[in-house]
């Protein structure tokens, strides 16, 4: 709601400026450049915006907004200083060619986001996404270009040749060639042909065995290192009952009292080395407790059920490579539930997806930064077991 006023108040004040300065000068002409304008302020606060946010959360820019949008408006407000004279003088005197404040201000910066977009396509993007569709970067980057160059010569030939439509419509007021698209039409050129044509994309790397077990190996020393040895530690202190420190502080004692003998140093250790076995390994009941199988049984399924209505297979496999987790094959991946709608991912590929972005590939829900460092790890085996729990499957 506070988006909408927002909008709607800016262009209820450049309504009123058109409104009042159209009927000063007596043109509707005028009144439709204020209108425009508005409409720029409006686009471009949103474009700031999406900048900002993909920018927080570390997200490729490779959306229709970003690469359809910018490079069309800087085409249409270039254009339409042509036609009015409010900012439409030529800055660029005795030349063949045309620059008005409007081509500057309003046209230039969105002509040069649109080129840049438009050499990411051929260079750095592997995909553009329109909406929950997506297409091939390079292939979207040879529509665009030629987009570009067709709608750039159709209005060129119109706006020369058929003088007579365009001033049953809105009479031009400068008939000279615009410094914006003639650059726009060389630049598009020119991407095409060197990084289209001529050039290569950069190929992402193969999922090999080794490439996961590397980027694995560099993420967790990256995010925990010296992690296991105090998780032992604290378990170990955590798990101790004071029956258990009792024995271990006696046993502490005989073997402090008897190091006079090699022997019977070497027992006391031992004797230390099953107390401690005893304490980790065994529960308040005396029972030992298996961690994996256990401990799945024992919490609730719930927390790990994704966010659907009606669970199937395909709510279980992982959101990159859409495969069920499969033991041994998968065994040391491990599996990453998304902390919002819990859907499952291999560690290694999860990981390597919060390089490039903060947000989930699946719920777009940005991922808490404890929890990136730090992620919940479930082991492919557990995880079996999990998702069968949830299906009613027999184990």
């Amino acid at each position: 709601m506070p988006k909408f006023k927002a909008v709607a108040i800016t262009l209820t004040i450049f309504l009123l400026i058109g409104i009042i300065h159209g009927a000063i000068l007596n043109s509707f002409n005028v009144f439709v450049s204020w209108l425009l304008i508005g409409i720029w302020l409006i686009f471009s606060f949103k474009v700031l915006k999406n900048i900002k946010q993909y920018r927080e959360y570390r997200s490729p820019h490779n959306t229709a907004f970003f690469t359809v949008g910018p490079v069309f408006v800087g085409i249409f407000y270039s254009i339409w200083g042509n036609f009015t004279g409010l900012l439409g003088e030529n800055l660029l005197i005795s030349s063949d060619l045309y620059l008005s404040w409007w081509s500057i201000l309003f046209g230039f910066p969105y002509i040069l986001y649109g080129s840049i977009s438009l050499y990411h396509c051929f260079k750095k993007y592997n995909v553009i996404y329109f909406g929950t569709k997506s297409i091939s970067a390079r292939k979207f980057g040879y529509m665009l270009g030629f987009s570009i160059l067709f709608f750039i010569i159709v209005y060129w030939i119109s706006f020369y040749s058929v003088i007579d439509y365009f001033e049953s419509l809105l009479i031009p007021i400068h008939f000279l060639i615009d410094l914006n698209l003639l650059v726009l039409l060389i630049g598009s050129i020119l991407i095409i042909i060197i990084h289209g044509f001529f050039g290569t994309q950069t190929q992402l790397p193969r999922l090999t065995r080794a490439y996961i077990a590397r980027r694995t190996n560099r993420l967790n020393d990256l995010t925990s290192p010296n992690k296991p040895r105090e998780s032992i530690r604290n378990t170990t202190r955590s798990s101790t009952t004071p029956s258990t420190r009792t024995l271990s502080h006696t046993s502490r004692s005989v073997s402090n009292s008897s190091r006079s003998t090699p022997t019977t140093h070497k027992q006391s250790r031992s004797s230390r080395i099953k107390t401690t076995t005893r304490t980790t390994s065994g529960s308040k009941t005396g029972q030992p407790f298996r961690s994996s199988q256990r401990t799945i049984k024992q919490v609730n399924l719930k927390i790990y059920r994704p966010k659907a209505a009606n669970l199937s297979v395909e709510d279980f496999k992982c959101i990159f490579c859409f495969k069920l987790p499969e033991f041994p094959k998968d065994n040391g991946r491990g599996i990453i539930l998304c902390p919002n709608c819990r859907y499952p991912a291999h560690a290694d590929e999860f990981k390597d997806w919060l390089r490039s972005s903060r947000l989930c590939s699946r719920c777009n829900a940005p991922i808490p930064s404890n929890y990136r460092k730090n992620p919940k790890i479930i082991s492919v085996k557990n995880y079996i077991i999990i998702y069968k729990g949830l299906l009613g499957k027999r184990q």
